[in-house]
């Protein structure tokens, strides 16, 4: 016994480990936080798949130049060959990333004297809201198929998609 008269056997237990109150806040807590940063993860890994894309755009555009000072045609080599042809036209520029699961898939359209490769979503980026990136001849980059959260118009979508 103690001074207080109660047997040392029946003193109160201390608690150990946490509450079902304080479990859920801290899972409450994590979804919060869960719910803001997703967003902001999805977004950033599209916008990097984007600037690969426009890379290898502007590599194929490069490509496309030193074809035609070989050739004097955008179309066909000297020999007659398309340059859409699979031996000409570089597998390293048909796909972006150049390996793995396509993000966009990459097409040139070629005339003698002009040229437009495309970007076209694929596999991750199907439903991308800036749709598919162009660039022709005389360098101008456009967007194909955008959605209004990209912009309400060409201009804004481009600037806020191509960079």
């Amino acid at each position: 016994m103690n001074t207080h008269g109660l047997s040392t056997c029946h003193a109160p237990r201390r608690q150990r480990g946490f509450t079902l109150i304080e479990l859920m806040i801290t899972v409450a807590i994590v979804a919060i936080l869960s719910a803001i940063a997703y967003p902001s993860y999805s977004d950033y890994i599209a916008r990097g798949r984007r600037a690969e894309a426009q890379s290898q755009l502007m590599q194929s555009a490069q490509w496309m130049e030193r074809f035609y000072a070989e050739n004097y045609s955008y179309s066909q080599n000297t020999a007659g060959v398309a340059v859409t042809d699979a031996a000409l036209f570089p597998a390293r520029y048909s796909q972006s990333p150049t390996s793995g699961t396509a993000s966009y898939t990459i097409a040139v359209a070629a005339t003698a004297t002009t040229y437009t490769v495309t970007a076209t979503r694929a596999g991750p980026m199907v439903e991308d809201k800036c749709g598919n990136f162009q660039i022709t001849h005389t360098g101008v980059r456009q967007l194909v198929g955008f959605s209004t959260s990209a912009g309400a118009s060409q201009v804004l979508a481009m600037q806020s998609c191509w960079r």
